[in-house]
């Protein structure tokens, strides 16, 4: 009798070992990450969730058995919205991942205390990439990823800084490939107007329809919203074109730029409106606005209708750019 006490507790205790051991492994699982490289590809591995810095491609694959992913389109629209398991692609341009520890604050605390779980965030935008190609269409994109055990999410952030390092360096090598891609236009702009200059002698007027054309492709664009005025010798007095992206040109003053209306002052002035806007001077120590007075000659209720509209794409692109967009 004794003896099958004996066993009985044995048997007991050996049970108990290996549930223990079971459950330990199975923490364990939840918590391990691992980083793989592949071809052309390093991917991030955890307990419900991938991440690859795809480098040929340019961009980086998600996916995540529980998150949530916003799409908001970047002409303007209604945001979608996905739940669940997902597979989301988006561009290393302009590509920002944040990993922010989750903390409660009960009533009664006087301090917030940590869940012990984080939220990952993944913003991307097709704007930078389209710009370039010179495409249309494509949203802004928010993928978020929550419960994350702070273990992992730590293990996820080494990954995270290298992706941010390779995405910088994407970024600013489109920026600075946009900007000469500019530059050739404006220059061959400038070329073909002093050729036209020259063939119709001092005195004569360019054309106003090839002048606005140069203009256009000197910025890249054809906006969806423009209007123009000439004096008696068919000179351009003022020319404003812009597009629902916030991307504008404007001419006034014998003065032409080709920027957006990222942090741009709209005021209405008597019979003419002033926009002032930012230039190849502008920073942020230094924020003073180049400033062109258009649509002279418009009646009052047009004018109000273009202060009103550009106003609203202002207003939206500032907003983008305050929420990292």
């Amino acid at each position: 009798m004794e003896s099958q006490t004996l066993f009985l507790i044995l048997g007991v205790v050996a049970a108990f070992g290996v549930a223990w051991y079971v459950y330990q492994e199975q923490q364990a699982r939840l918590l391990r990450t691992r980083v793989v490289e592949l071809p052309g590809c390093l991917r991030f591995e955890a307990n419900g969730f991938f991440v690859e810095m795809q480098q040929s491609a340019k961009q980086i694959k998600v996916h995540a058995e529980a998150c949530q992913l916003a799409r908001t389109p970047l002409a303007g629209g209604a945001q979608k919205m996905q739940h669940g398991p997902l597979d989301a692609t988006l561009p290393a341009a302009g590509l920002q991942i944040d990993v922010a520890r989750g903390s409660v604050k009960a009533e009664g605390q006087s301090a917030p205390v940590p869940t012990g779980f984080c939220t990952i965030t993944f913003t991307a935008s097709d704007e930078l990439t389209n710009t370039v190609n010179k495409r249309t269409g494509g949203h802004v994109s928010v993928l978020t990823i929550d419960q994350v055990p702070v273990p992992v999410a730590a293990g996820f952030q080494s990954f995270a800084n290298r992706v941010d390092i390779w995405a910088e360096k994407i970024t600013t090598r489109l920026q600075q490939d946009h900007a000469e891609e500019v530059r050739k236009e404006e220059e061959a702009a400038k070329a073909a107007l002093a050729k036209q200059l020259a063939a119709q002698g001092d005195g004569e007027p360019v054309d106003m329809a090839v002048q606005i054309e140069m203009w256009r492709k000197a910025a890249g664009f054809s906006g969806s919203f423009s209007d123009v005025s000439t004096d008696d010798k068919g000179r351009v007095v003022w020319f404003i074109d812009f597009c629902d992206d916030g991307r504008i040109t404007l001419h006034a003053n014998k003065r032409t730029i080709h920027t957006t209306l990222r942090g741009a002052t709209i005021t209405a002035l008597g019979a003419e409106l002033e926009i002032g806007v930012r230039d190849d001077y502008w920073t942020e120590d230094d924020p003073v606005l180049a400033k062109f007075l258009v649509l002279q000659g418009l009646p009052p209720d047009e004018r109000r209708a273009w202060r009103d509209r550009l106003e609203k794409i202002r207003d939206t692109l500032d907003s983008r750019v305050d929420r990292g967009y």
